[in-house]
């Protein structure tokens, strides 16, 4: 399938977004993206793994995951190609392909601790109630975003609007993340 060189995809949107250029940095646009495939964690495991399994890094197309036990990593492993199909939904349109998931135990209290650059859905609900609001994305940002993911097909018209909705709403919360909450307050 061949794409028009001015079809934009939502990787190279995130790249050119308010948050991403004023820090023009790969690494940063690497963990803006990173931060967005992990936020859909819940989603692609299931509630039954979303507290007891932490994605923490994307290196050479493998996604590493934290687990809380080996009995864990056994189980997401016996569902790798299932959750390799639901992370890579999420992960191809930012440009980002997985090929494989490595499990390990070791490394959950010190993963699960830390204070990572991945936002949580309780940081944005915190950050929706108080302050999103007050946060202006660009509305041609906006309709590039909600454009490029209505041509995806493998996802449903729900699916595709909640996945916008997401990477809109995690663009906000990082802004507001890195202003502060004195700046937004204003």
């Amino acid at each position: 399938m061949q794409r028009n060189n001015e079809t934009k995809t939502i990787g190279s949107l995130i790249d050119s977004s308010v948050f991403a250029s004023g820090f023009n940095s790969d690494r940063i646009k690497a963990i803006v993206k990173y931060s967005t495939i992990f936020s859909f964690w819940s989603e692609i495991v299931g509630k039954k793994f979303e507290k007891i399994s932490v994605p923490y890094l994307i290196k050479a197309e493998v996604l590493y995951v934290a687990v809380k036990s080996p009995v864990v990593s056994q189980e997401l492993s016996l569902n790798k190609k299932l959750i390799m199909t639901k992370i890579n939904s999420y992960s191809m349109p930012l440009g980002i392909t997985i090929n494989d998931i490595v499990y390990n135990y070791k490394k959950f209290d010190e993963v699960s601790s830390q204070d990572s650059t991945v936002l949580t859905d309780n940081e944005l609900i915190w950050y929706n109630n108080i302050e999103l609001d007050k946060i202006l994305i660009d509305k041609n940002f906006e309709k590039e975003i909600f454009d490029a993911i209505s041509k995806i097909r493998f996802l449903t018209d729900t699916q595709k609007n909640n996945f916008a909705r997401k990477i809109l709403l995690l663009q906000k919360a990082k802004i507001a993340k890195m202003l502060g909450k004195s700046h937004i307050n204003k």
